[in-house]
């Protein structure tokens, strides 16, 4: 099972969504860890590989948590919409 850890960009940015989107993405963080690696159980999260360890899954609609996964640690750097997480991934 996988550690969730919350760098300091994502929890600015988290800080600064709606409560109802802060809730979704909170929701999306605990099922994280089961789900991830089970390719039937993260169906529902929508967690998708973008690069080599980058991940990203779905927290609402219109919502994506970028993170990156290196050994047990999973390690959220951004959250946004489609397009901000695209201008997150020209800058890395």
């Amino acid at each position: 099972m996988i550690h969730v850890l919350q760098g300091s960009r994502f929890l600015r940015e988290r800080a600064g969504l709606p409560v109802a989107q802060r809730a979704e993405v909170d929701a999306a963080l605990r099922q994280l860890p089961a789900a991830f690696g089970q390719i039937h159980v993260h169906a529902g999260l929508g967690i998708r590989r973008l690069r080599r360890n980058w991940f990203e899954c779905r927290a609402g609609l219109h919502l994506r948590v970028v993170f990156f996964v290196e050994g047990d640690e999973c390690r959220c750097y951004t959250v946004g919409n489609h397009e901000h997480v695209r201008r997150f991934l020209r800058s890395t």
